[in-house]
């Protein structure tokens, strides 16, 4: 009965060893070099965060008889930029000591927008305007920049919207505008090569009739060396199950299969990646009717809001690669926040309690260690003492003893020249749980394969369908490694095996796991 179950592993989906996530904060108190310089050392303090989206102001000069200077929100505007307005900015930020925050992001919005798609002289300004902030962040040693192209003063995304003569076609325009993202991005590559645009929205910004046709711009001109997070942030601040950040995922694949030209699918499928989104306030700082927090009922009130939150970033971190990005209004990650409307940390607020602590102890899988009480397997560091593990194999079709071939006990779960086999247990599960599976294991001078596996079966210990179970892959490596992945028990199941498996050893070498961990979430 267990070989169905190990030759399933072929069949299913294969989920990756723990990712290396990184979070990035994106939100009202987004922090100015001045902020920075003062509060730098508090803010990393048992951070959460592994970089910050920073607003950056350049030194003010005359045009048109008006005081004009480079700020974050008026890149897309005829006013052209000087890299040298920004020379302060760059040396002050260049004297600051990270040690947490490593990927950081020069941040633009689009609340001073002023140009005029057909203007060759508006596109001239507001092209070197985002080759400068591209320069400037090369300069700093910044990832990127996070440019989010949400319209948050006059609208331009859309045909019909008053930047662009009245008389020109959805046709002829869309070509302008293509050439208007070519003209974009070779300011921006030109000056950065291997930059990372950070967008909330990119591909994701659907009914937006302009955004395809730009970007489409811009990745035909996007070098090897440079990426496009998308944020898909509508899709994401409404997620509510781990399962639909592989949504997202897909849905962002397909956009790219319908909306970019042939030529760029293949590029634009490598580097046009999928960075998921949470939305705090949904989760802590909302009224109950709002929308985003409908959202996310019942299962947020059900679960606890923080154990709702894990959860779902469970999701997306299988998804992410390697981004997950934060929004917030109410509340931030640090105190003194300059914003007016900012009320204390998110782990101050109401259900939020130890937020941080949870998010830094999923980032770090590898070390990751359930409460006690929380682990539902018996026995999951292979003491031995309580008899929980049994070795199964699969021997020329028939089911053998094999002694010596399996020991269990001194913290360890040893496989040797195990053709097709598993250490397993049984226990009893609830139906319609989800539950979060993760596997510590490695290779000692052996060949062949090791791998985990959660088995549903029903009232009766009969298999379910091999479809609706997990299976996991240990990375092969010469270092202690983990996999992990969460799954959805059946309606019908009962009972769950727990699997750490070993095929195709041949005489030479060890296969070992070291712990188990198995938790309803």
């Amino acid at each position: 009965m267990f070989k169905k179950c190990l030759l399933a592993m072929s069949l299913c989906l294969v989920l990756a060893a723990a990712p290396k996530v990184k979070v990035i904060d994106l939100s009202w108190s987004n922090p100015t070099v001045a902020f920075l310089e003062k509060h730098l050392a508090e803010m990393e303090k048992d951070s959460p965060l592994d970089g910050l989206t920073i607003r950056f102001s350049g030194k003010p000069e005359e045009i048109d008889g008006k005081k004009h200077a480079p700020s974050s929100g008026n890149a897309w505007n005829r006013k052209p930029w000087k890299f040298e307005q920004l020379q302060d900015e760059i040396q002050r930020y260049k004297a600051l000591h990270f040690t947490q925050f490593t990927d950081n992001f020069f941040y633009l919005t689009t609340s001073q927008m002023d140009f005029d798609w057909c203007n060759d002289n508006d596109w001239k300004s507001v092209a070197s305007n985002f080759g400068v902030a591209a320069k400037a962040a090369k300069e700093m040693g910044l990832k990127g920049l996070l440019v989010d192209i949400e319209e948050y003063g006059k609208n331009f995304w859309d045909y019909g919207d008053d930047v662009h003569p009245k008389e020109i076609s959805y046709d002829e325009l869309s070509k302008v505008v293509f050439k208007r993202g070519q003209q974009w991005g070779d300011a921006i590559f030109g000056a950065y090569p291997n930059i990372i645009l950070f967008m909330p929205y990119a591909l994701s910004m659907r009914n937006a009739t302009l955004v395809y046709p730009f970007l489409n711009g811009v990745i035909d001109v996007m070098p090897p060396t440079a990426l496009i997070y998308d944020g898909c942030e509508s899709q994401g601040y409404r997620a509510k199950s781990p399962l639909e950040y592989g949504r997202i995922q897909n849905s962002l694949r397909k956009t790219i299969r319908m909306e970019i030209m042939e030529k760029n699918r293949v590029k634009a499928r490598a580097q046009v990646l999928l960075s998921p989104a949470f939305y705090l306030d949904a989760h802590w700082t909302a009224s109950r009717t709002s929308i985003y927090y409908q959202a996310l009922l019942p299962e947020m009130e059900e679960q606890g809001h923080v154990k709702f939150f894990a959860r779902n970033f469970l999701g997306a971190m299988e998804e992410a690669e390697p981004y997950i990005w934060l929004y917030g209004e109410k509340r931030c990650w640090w105190k003194g926040s300059p914003h007016s409307k900012v009320l204390g940390t998110w782990d101050e607020a109401p259900n939020a309690e130890g937020l941080s602590k949870t998010i830094i102890a999923l980032k770090d899988l590898d070390n990751f260690r359930l409460e006690p009480g929380k682990n539902l397997a018996i026995d999951p560091t292979f003491t031995g003492k309580e008899h929980a593990w049994t070795l199964w194999q699969l021997e020329d079709d028939k089911k053998l003893p094999a002694p010596g071939n399996g020991v269990i006990g001194n913290g360890k779960a040893v496989a040797r020249k195990v053709k097709h086999g598993c250490f397993h247990q049984t226990i009893p599960i609830t139906p319609g749980k989800f539950y979060f599976y993760l596997v510590k294991g490695g290779y000692q001078g052996s060949s062949g394969r090791a791998g985990a596996s959660l088995c549903f079966q029903d009232a009766s210990h009969k298999w379910l369908s091999h479809n609706v179970n997990l299976h996991l892959k240990l990375p092969q490596s010469d270092k202690l490694e983990t996999c992990y992945g969460y799954v959805l028990a059946p309606e019908n199941a009962a009972f769950v095996s727990i699997q750490c498996g070993v095929s195709g050893q041949g005489d030479e070498g060890e296969i070992y796991f070291t712990e188990v961990s198995l938790s309803e979430f």
